[in-house]
């Protein structure tokens, strides 16, 4: 019986025309493999007055490309057993494919197709338009979407990566060009700072071969480096989202915080789960949810990014709760400075963190997620594998000292959208 825990383990080959590959072994027994590409292609670099640029290149990268146009991709798909997917961020854009483990080479070409020869076609851009318009509705009227968007606005100043969510506004996306399209395309999905990760039953040479063989012609150049305005305190520390006729109101306490690769991070990560990434263990959903009922959800989270990042605590509650619920989230976000975690509940929290690994082991895709993970943020191969080991060694000081640093409640905003007026 092989090593369960073998795909922890991941293999670098020397950067060749700047793409990195990156290898992963698949899960015992697997039937499947994840192929993606990611790549500095993110909204922070929407040209100024077309935001919204990146979301829809990516989102049209996986619709037509090269030989086939939009039914013929999906067809293609179907008879292979395959799925494409995209996302975006903030610095990145990524696709993935996931099919069938016997078909690792065949789908590696199809991705190979999508990110170097997009199409772009009208019909496919007018569609995806329509679809980001819905978002930007959803984002002036919808409380958990608008206190999102409220509350990178807050954070950060204008112009800066982390700022907006990406979508735009309708005038931005509405000047949005085909030939804008190919021209961020062009600059920005290249082979410069970018990764290929692959989780499939081959080796490392042999996927190296396949790999240089389908991206020989992917472009090599460089494209542009983001922007950061410098980032000053917030001129308002909070602010209320009257959004009436909803019936729940989204609330967000949070500032900005650390890089993924800051010496902190696993002391920081910890702060955060016991605060309230944990499902059910946390202090926030004990406290507001649990024992009070106060909230229909309570959780927080970090964002770590390459280049910086955010945390938050939030919670969704009726318009006759928020005032009650907001000073909770703020106690218990300070309560994290104040006192060291007791040993039992840091105990409970880190061995839940760690248990979810050898669970994500089960599936390709889970596994494949931790893979890019580290190829994006540049960590060592054997990153995953020494997580357990780096958690274990945080004391329940350097959680304090992570809370009062990267989780700073004394200059967190507070930011409340909905129905806030009870009835």
């Amino acid at each position: 019986m092989g090593d369960p825990m073998k795909p922890l383990r991941l293999e670098y080959e020397g950067e060749a025309d700047d793409l990195r590959l990156v290898c992963q072994s698949p899960p015992a027994g697997a039937a499947s493999c994840s192929i993606t590409y990611i790549g500095p292609a993110g909204w922070g670099f929407d040209p100024p007055g077309r935001e919204g640029t990146a979301r829809l290149v990516n989102q049209l990268m996986t619709s037509a490309a090269g030989p086939y146009n939009r039914v013929e991709l999906a067809r293609v798909l179907d008879r292979a057993g395959a799925m494409l997917s995209h996302q975006s961020a903030p610095e990145s854009g990524e696709i993935t494919i996931w099919g069938p483990a016997g078909e690792w080479t065949r789908l590696l070409t199809l991705l190979s197709h999508v990110v170097l020869r997009p199409r772009f076609e009208s019909a496919d851009l007018a569609r995806a338009r329509r679809q980001i318009r819905e978002r930007q509705l959803r984002e002036s009227g919808q409380p958990a979407h608008r206190v999102e968007l409220e509350f990178l606005r807050a954070l950060f100043p204008r112009g800066h990566p982390y700022e907006k969510t990406g979508f735009g506004t309708p005038a931005t996306t509405e000047r949005i060009t085909r030939s804008d399209l190919l021209r961020f395309h062009r600059e920005h999905y290249s082979s410069g700072e970018a990764a290929l990760v692959v989780t499939a039953p081959a080796s490392l040479p042999v996927i190296g071969r396949e790999a240089r063989r389908v991206f020989r012609d992917f472009p090599t150049a460089h494209p542009p480096a983001l922007s950061f305005p410098r980032a000053r305190a917030p001129s308002r520390k909070a602010r209320v989202v009257a959004l009436p006729g909803r019936t729940q109101v989204e609330i967000r306490v949070g500032g900005r915080s650390i890089e993924r690769t800051a010496p902190n991070y696993p002391a920081t990560y910890l702060a955060n789960e016991i605060l309230g990434g944990r499902p059910l263990l946390s202090r926030l959903f004990q406290r507001v949810r649990e024992r009070r009922g106060l909230a229909y959800h309570a959780s927080s989270e970090l964002e770590a990014m390459r280049f910086g990042g955010y945390w938050f605590a939030q919670a969704g509650t009726g318009p006759d709760r928020w005032r009650r619920v907001v000073p909770l989230l703020k106690d218990e976000a300070r309560r994290l400075e104040r006192s060291p975690v007791p040993a039992g509940e840091l105990t409970t929290i880190r061995e839940s963190a760690i248990g979810e690994i050898p669970l994500a082991l089960e599936a390709t895709a889970e596994a494949h997620d931790l893979a890019v993970d580290v190829a994006y943020h540049r960590l060592p191969g054997d990153y995953w594998a020494r997580w357990p080991e780096v958690l274990r060694s945080v004391r329940p000081s350097e959680v304090q000292e992570a809370a009062s640093s990267a989780l700073d409640a004394a200059s967190a905003v507070t930011i409340i959208a909905g129905p806030t007026r009870a009835r």
